[in-house]
């Protein structure tokens, strides 16, 4: 069974990495499980919550093990802490994925990616950071065929006559709050993004991961990082 671990720095972004799993593995043969990372500052004394587990089959081919650390900055932290034991356990890939914003302004993001690797072991697994450049939300935001699913009256063009920027063509990642915008593009027919759960969710099931995952390379580098990350898992 091949294995590939996944952190992320909040609950966002373990439901849409699970819902990516499933669109682009399938479910007949991925098991999916899902942990909280809990605990303290001391090292070791994070442990993980185990939450649920999708296809507990007997027959799968991919484990993929997803862990929602709670913060940006555990990321990093919680992957090193792990990073012997995963290997031990016959882990092939490990994944950072978390949110520029708030802590890290734009033209500090190459310092950042580079930051991330100091200290970290590098053989026999290279650990490769996502950055949500500035949120995990300029995916969303960026995949602007999912507002009409959210309400046919959302288009693009609304948007764009609204807000003062365009899903279809602009640089998303230029924006410096994405979540702020979508919440705005969602108010303009009543609806909200708040990162509720139930509004996670919601978005999530409306994305079209196939426009995402072969759509997107030019506008969302990072996003493709991630999607050619799962072909090299699925080869």
């Amino acid at each position: 069974m091949k294995k590939l671990a996944i952190f992320v720095e909040g609950h966002t972004e373990q439901e849409f990495v699970e819902r990516l799993l499933r669109e682009v593995i399938g479910t007949r043969h991925l098991r999916i499980e899902v942990y909280d990372a809990i605990g303290g500052r001391r090292p070791g004394s994070r442990t993980l919550q185990f939450v649920h587990a999708l296809d507990p089959t007997s027959d799968a081919k991919y484990l993929a093990m997803i862990v929602d650390c709670g913060s940006d900055s555990r990321v990093r932290s919680d992957i090193e802490e792990r990073y012997a034991g995963l290997v031990a356990a016959g882990y092939s890939q490990i994944i950072g994925i978390r949110d520029v914003f708030p802590d890290v302004a734009f033209n500090q993001i190459a310092a950042l990616r580079k930051g991330l690797h100091v200290g970290l072991k590098g053989a026999p697994i290279q650990v490769l950071f996502i950055l949500g450049v500035m949120e995990i939300e300029t995916w969303f935001l960026s995949e602007f065929t999912h507002f009409e699913r959210i309400d046919a009256k959302l288009t693009p063009i609304v948007i764009q006559g609204a807000l003062g920027f365009d899903p279809v063509s602009d640089d998303l990642q230029l924006r410096p709050n994405p979540a702020v915008d979508l919440h705005a593009a969602y108010q303009l027919v009543g609806r909200a993004y708040r990162k509720s759960k139930t509004q996670i969710q919601r978005t999530v099931e409306v994305i079209d991961y196939a426009h995402l995952y072969l759509g997107m390379p030019a506008r969302l580098p990072d996003l493709d990082a991630l999607n050619a990350a799962l072909n090299q898992f699925l080869s």
